[in-house]
């Protein structure tokens, strides 16, 4: 990705201003083709792409900006992760909310050992704290690489079992022909299976 000597002040001003509109979008949960659209249209708008250009240069360098640099970390800022988390309008649900969804009360996460990609966490049962797990979450588009970042970590050595968490939303749902496939993929993977409405 180049890097653009784009002024801080207005950095952020415009990263503002899409993680407003992406979280009146509900942005997470949009297909490929209705983000498509949204890129295209904020490339064109004076309020983001113009603003840009003078220091991205083309107009066609505007859209890989906004898809590779702010929107790339849309959903890990809303779970209070990376520079841009503090220009989240609309937080994301906490996760120890949400393993509390997956799994029922009586988990501590561990924050301590928040991974990034995925997002992924360390979990413990307060009736048996030598009990431990990886918790990793992310919506249900990104399932493949929850599965994937699982099965790796465990061919190096990763001890812990995982649990692999989609999240959708009351606007857009998992199937239920989606989420018994997921089930029986994390069965035969040798994982734990978990789904949580969110938002």
């Amino acid at each position: 990705m180049t890097k653009y000597a784009i002024p801080s002040d207005l950095e952020e001003e415009v990263v503002r201003l899409l993680y407003k509109r992406a979280a009146d979008l509900n942005w997470t949960y949009l297909t490929d083709t209705e983000r498509t659209r949204h890129y295209q249209a904020w490339t064109s708008d004076p309020q983001v792409g113009g603003r840009l250009l003078p220091f991205i240069g083309k107009p066609e360098n505007v859209r890989p900006w906004l898809k590779d640099r702010p929107m790339k970390e849309y959903i890990r800022a809303t779970y209070g992760v990376g520079k841009w988390a503090p220009l989240v309008v609309r937080p994301a649900t906490p996760v120890s909310v949400l393993v509390e969804k997956a799994l029922g009360h009586g988990w501590e996460v561990d924050l301590e050992t928040l991974d990034i990609k995925p997002l992924c966490v360390t979990i413990r049962h307060d009736d048996d704290e030598e009990m431990e797990q990886r918790f990793a979450w992310a919506p249900m588009r990104d399932f493949k690489h929850l599965a994937w970042a699982a099965i790796a970590a465990q061919a190096g050595g990763d001890p812990l079992p995982w649990v692999i968490c989609t999240v959708d939303s009351f606007v857009r749902k998992i199937t239920p022909e989606q989420k018994a496939t997921n089930e029986r993929i994390v069965k035969r993977l040798g994982l734990i299976s978990a789904h949580v409405t969110d938002g």
